[in-house]
């Protein structure tokens, strides 16, 4: 695997620390943590060059910006982005489990990043069916979520894609049916539902891509692992939803 794309996240990493005046707590981990911190570093630039005022919240003791990439951490304990553009406040968060009680509380899951409403309150809640009560299980309410944002580090095939209309819809409360398409707007401030994908799609998979992005409102962006972390402008061919109330 080329991993150009490996050193292009450790620099966009290195930018993000001392741009904000932080250092950054990075282990050594796999190659999907690294992925997916590059395409929230990559989000974080997309919402600077649509003129958000950007925060850090919650950094370590030592100013490190504490990365999340697993499901299995208290968000609590890690580092997140507020974001503020006129009357528009919300946060850029990892690995926040979401509780879907528009189906029903007993479905939840893991994106990889989501974008929550201001001061999003973490719920912590013992189940004995999880972890026999040991550990809290870490969740926000689905009416909270603005965008949630998959990313996966390798190619696409259909049932990857497929998979990601079901977290689409399970995630976001403000869609009325799947091909509910009336929250996108050109001038919109947030990027629709986005799955980030590493590799290329091979001709007819493309043409799987294209058909999915025309009739649902997400993004599918391909090719990461070639560079292509540059989300704003016309070139990005992204789509944007308005979701103010």
């Amino acid at each position: 695997m080329n991993s150009s794309w490996v050193d292009s996240v450790l620099s966009m990493m290195e930018d993000f620390a001392r741009e904000y005046s932080t250092t950054y707590s990075k282990k050594k981990r796999e190659l999907s943590a690294s992925f997916e911190i590059g395409c929230f570093l990559a989000l974080v630039q997309y919402y600077e060059q649509s003129d958000c005022t950007v925060n850090i919240k919650n950094l370590g003791d030592d100013g490190e910006y504490r990365y999340l990439t697993t499901p299995s951490g208290n968000p609590r304990n890690f580092s997140y982005i507020e974001f503020k553009k006129g009357d528009d406040e919300f946060e850029l968060r990892q690995q926040v489990r979401i509780r879907c009680s528009h189906i029903d509380n007993d479905i939840a899951f893991t994106p990889d990043i989501v974008i929550l409403k201001k001061d999003t309150e973490i719920q912590a809640i013992k189940d004995s069916d999880y972890a026999k009560g040991n550990r809290c299980f870490y969740s926000v309410n689905v009416e909270e979520v603005l965008c949630a944002h998959e990313c996966k580090s390798l190619s696409p095939f259909p049932e990857l894609l497929i998979s990601f209309l079901g977290m689409v819809f399970a995630a976001h409360s403000w869609l009325n049916e799947l091909t509910d398409c009336s929250k996108v707007k050109e001038e919109g401030l947030h990027l629709a539902p986005t799955l980030f994908v590493g590799g290329f799609a091979k001709a007819l998979h493309l043409r799987m891509v294209n058909s999915l992005k025309t009739n649902f409102p997400i993004n599918i962006i391909l090719g990461m692992h070639a560079g292509t972390w540059n989300l704003f402008g016309d070139s990005a061919n992204i789509t944007r939803v308005d979701l103010e109330e």
